[in-house]
């Protein structure tokens, strides 16, 4: 999936002039992208100024292709897209990159938000929303972030307690 994207953006690029042009003199640069449950992309921009995969990890870490040679080193600009593709995506990294990224990201962003628009009008994408809506409320078979948060609140109380407890074994075994 990692080079069909790839090569889906290349060739837009390669379409692009004016984009063309601009990553070229971005050569040897790094960006790595971050999608919502899948994991990250990791790019590195050719002396042609098309894109080449260096690393595709999953959200475990786990290295997925055979891209191991961008691991060793950080990318210049990190992009993490929202689940939410209608919130634009948050830029981290070289700010003179990123600025000179801003027109492959605006390809990025206009790729992926027709599938974001026909998945929220698309009665699939109706179906899944009320398929998660009845597991986390009326099955009770997932958890809501509410309650990952207050049983996250519960497990601290828990484990300052338990500090508290151990201080004052420590202070009763001294005396």
């Amino acid at each position: 999936m990692a080079i069909d994207v790839v090569n889906a953006l290349n060739w837009a690029i390669a379409k692009d002039e004016p984009l063309h042009v601009a990553l070229r003199g971005l050569s040897g640069k790094r960006l790595q992208v971050v999608l919502p449950v899948l994991g990250s992309l990791d790019w590195e921009i050719e002396a042609d100024g098309l894109l080449k995969e260096v690393g595709l990890k999953n959200q475990y870490g786990q290295l997925n292709s055979a891209g191991s040679e961008g691991c060793g080193r950080a990318p210049d600009v990190i992009l993490t897209i929202s689940a939410d593709l209608s919130r634009g995506p948050r830029i981290e990294g070289d700010a003179m990159v990123a600025e000179r990224l801003a027109p492959l990201v605006k390809l990025i962003k206009d790729r992926f938000s027709p599938w974001e628009h026909f998945w929220s009008q698309s009665p699939a994408g109706q179906l899944a929303r009320q398929a998660a809506e009845f597991a986390v409320h009326e099955a009770e078979i997932l958890v809501s972030r509410s309650q990952i948060h207050e049983h996250d609140q519960r497990l601290r109380g828990f484990r300052e307690a338990l500090d508290r407890l151990e201080k004052r074994i420590d202070a009763l075994s001294r005396a």
